[in-house]
């Protein structure tokens, strides 16, 4: 025994006094019993320490410091230790369920064993484990993987604060342990030597991205060039281009060159307000006049779009299609480094789309899908690292539109996402909310720490606090992955297993420092 209830109890916290050679720490399970005499699980969520003869604030320092030392045993029988426990639940078979009836004043109140806690965030086939109680290293904690991936999960944190850690430690068990397909858009380029903790490559695929134009949207296209939304007459000549040249067949490099041909063509066309041929989206020929009051300017602004495009991003056009390289059970990482934002973001939305489209398509029995997109014919869980750039708050693009639609109907189809980030205040709201489980590891700015708990009905004010005060590797989980919120020590990836970690300058500014002496004492040698 630990402590005794006292003062006033409710459903939801209960103070007790606790007994002084056994005092629990902040953060630990306590069990005692309810008025109907069930089990009540609650964790501590505050300990204070006073003592009643010196109480009283009106006490100068110098007269304690007088009287402390003559009445030493006298105090030290008044100290009084008080805990503040809320409420978890109700232990049955291992469950948690609401807890109705107020906690019995005088109730013993006890630590909750192991064995107990190992059943309630119990590991098993279904489970990954991503660390250990906080409060009780040796009850490790497992997150169903069903919930974590059809119902979304996000790692948010500031930077540093080990959601790249965290990460890998999910991926890395989705693969080895399930034969799971996971997708990992990848920014920066922080994962092309991803290593399995087994000391392994054999299941990770780095997916050097290109951009194969002919497999886009004509709309697709347009914004890759960076043809503003609103500019119409320009994407209505873009569009019949770009349809006319995926009709003769182009790929790669050759179709934007194609399409510049075009373009190239039809300025002539238009000074001389002559006719154009063309073949639309169904692949019809068509015809149509073109003036040089009405269309020359916008078709020399395509040319211009096409020119910078060509002249900034050439090598990056490619014939080989990303998707169609992606292998089930693999950890397909897309290495986005080389691309601007924008760019970025064309791309995301275009594996988005083709993957829950194909996803869909599988389900409902139309397998030839699987020729263009192998990964479909299972589960697919996509990781995207940074995910403030791809689903900013305030945004209508289409990577968040198709990100909102995978949040909402992934689950019917077995593809889920989870969202990395450490700004989440910029994270869209729609997607955030949707991530049901979030694994939120330490985040100091107030915004931050508030937006977070507008995301998520299961973040409470003193699991806020919480939040606050993880150090490097803590982490606060709540939702449906987990049977209650939890705080957890992250289980620690190997070193150099991924690139997510900081470079140590004070090393690379020694080496410059020792290269520099080695070449001036060659300079003095000469």
């Amino acid at each position: 025994m630990i402590g005794l209830v006292f003062g006033r109890a409710t459903t939801n916290h209960f103070n007790f006094a606790v007994n002084p050679a056994n005092i629990p720490k902040f953060g630990e399970f306590v069990v005692t019993e309810n008025r109907d005499g069930e089990t009540v699980l609650g964790v501590v969520k505050e300990i204070s320490n006073l003592n009643k003869l010196i109480e009283d604030d009106h006490f100068s320092f110098e007269y304690l410091l007088k009287h402390v030392g003559f009445s030493k045993t006298l105090i030290e029988m008044n100290d009084i230790v008080i805990a503040t426990a809320r409420v978890l639940g109700v232990v049955e078979d291992g469950d948690i369920k609401p807890n109705r009836v107020p906690v019995k004043p005088s109730s013993e109140v006890r630590l909750a064993e192991d064995e107990l806690l190992k059943e309630i965030f119990r590991c098993d086939e279904n489970s990954i484990v991503v660390g250990n109680l906080l409060a009780r290293e040796s009850v490790e904690v497992g997150l169903n993987v069903k919930e974590l991936v059809l119902r979304h999960f996000a790692i948010l944190s500031i930077t540093g604060g080990g959601k790249s850690n965290t990460a890998c430690v999910i991926m890395d068990q989705i693969v080895r342990k399930f034969n799971g397909t996971v997708v990992l858009i990848d920014p920066h380029g922080e994962y092309v030597h991803f290593t399995f903790s087994d000391g392994s490559c054999k299941k990770r695929r780095v997916l050097p991205v290109g951009i194969r134009p002919e497999t886009l949207e004509p709309w697709e296209f347009a914004s890759l060039l960076g043809i503003s939304r609103d500019a119409n007459v320009q994407r209505l000549h873009l569009e019949r281009m770009f349809t006319t040249a995926k009709h003769e067949g182009y790929s790669g490099r050759e179709f934007v060159e194609r399409v510049l041909e075009l373009a190239e063509s039809w300025i002539e066309i238009a000074e001389e307000n002559g006719e154009i041929e063309f073949v639309d989206y169904k692949g019809r020929k068509k015809v149509a006049r073109l003036t040089r009051q009405r269309d020359l300017d916008s078709i020399l602004r395509v040319r211009d779009y096409i020119i910078r495009f060509q002249s900034n991003y050439e090598d990056l056009l490619t014939n080989e299609d990303t998707l169609a390289n992606m292998r089930t059970g693999y950890l397909n990482v897309v290495n986005l480094s080389g691309f601007d934002e924008n760019q970025m973001r064309i791309i995301v939305a275009y594996l988005l789309r083709n993957i829950l489209k194909g996803r869909i398509k599988y389900v409902r029995g139309y397998t030839e899908y699987r020729r263009n997109c192998p990964i479909i014919e299972a589960p697919v869980l996509i990781v995207i690292e940074e995910g403030h750039i791809f689903a900013p708050k305030n945004d209508d693009s289409e990577v968040v539109r198709w990100l909102s639609r995978i949040a909402r109907e992934g689950r019917k189809f077995g593809v889920g996402i989870g969202i990395i980030s450490q700004r989440p205040k910029k994270i869209n709201d729609d997607i955030l909310s949707q991530c049901n489980t979030k694994i939120i590891l330490r985040i100091v700015e107030p915004n931050d720490q508030r937006y977070v708990q507008q995301a998520s009905e299961q973040i409470s004010e003193d699991l806020l606090n919480d939040i606050a005060s993880l150090g490097r590797g803590e982490a606060v989980i709540v939702g449906s992955a987990v049977k209650l919120p939890v705080a957890v020590k992250i289980r620690k990836y190997p070193d150099g297993y991924y690139g997510g970690g900081d470079i140590d300058v004070v090393e690379e500014w020694r080496k410059v420092s020792e290269r520099s002496e080695v070449f001036k004492n060659l300079d003095l040698i000469v």
